[in-house]
């Protein structure tokens, strides 16, 4: 009897252990590393290598649940953890300020590296709202739609609201993903990185 007692409780912890979908997952894990991550002293120097330590520790913590959706074989299978950290990365941004924080200056370095692309035009519409948006309307028709993000040297000509309605522009920005909670999704925007009132 009390061998199919401790059966039973085994399935029954192997069972509990393994209930979490893989989106409840990522949401725990993201707990989880936040939890840890808000504990350290998070650096630009350290901040990849306490992310990763952290996000171990949910790993290890979920063990069952991160072999049925990643398998066992998660640590040493780069595309199954990146694919893993992508997915409590993007959790993480929203539930731990101190990690969107690197996070976000992080994006905003490789995005110096990145591409630039420049447009010009006329303004057609500008935005205050949590964040600047506005409108340029190229003189072929097209428009593209831009945020201000970080600072600058010509930001003033937005902040200052210098810039109005009709003015010709030159625009030179990069492309960043950011999360739209509305949406529930990652969505490509232009981030404004110069603008020149001509």
């Amino acid at each position: 009897m009390k061998k199919i007692l401790l059966l039973l409780v085994l399935v029954g912890n192997i069972t509990f252990a393994q209930k979490l979908t893989k989106e409840q997952l990522s949401e725990k894990l993201a707990e989880k590393a936040c939890g840890c991550a808000e504990k350290q002293e998070i650096t630009k120097e350290n901040f990849e290598l306490t992310i990763g330590i952290c996000l171990l520790e949910g790993i290890s913590a979920y063990e069952k649940d991160v072999e049925k959706h990643y398998g066992k074989d998660i640590i040493s299978n780069d595309s199954k953890m990146e694919e893993l950290g992508y997915e409590v990365g993007k959790k993480m941004g929203l539930r731990c300020p101190v990690v969107f924080k690197f996070m976000l200056d992080d994006l905003e370095e490789d995005n110096d590296a990145d591409e630039q692309f420049e447009v010009s035009g006329k303004v057609s519409e500008i935005k205050s709202e949590q964040f600047i948006t506005f409108i340029i309307k190229e003189d072929s028709g097209k428009t593209n739609q831009f945020i201000l993000l970080s600072n600058f040297e010509n930001a003033f000509l937005l902040t200052d609201k210098v810039l109005k309605v009709a003015d010709n522009v030159d625009v030179t920005y990069y492309e960043m993903e950011l999360f739209d909670a509305k949406l529930g999704q990652f969505i490509s925007y232009k981030i404004v990185s110069d603008i020149i009132k001509k």
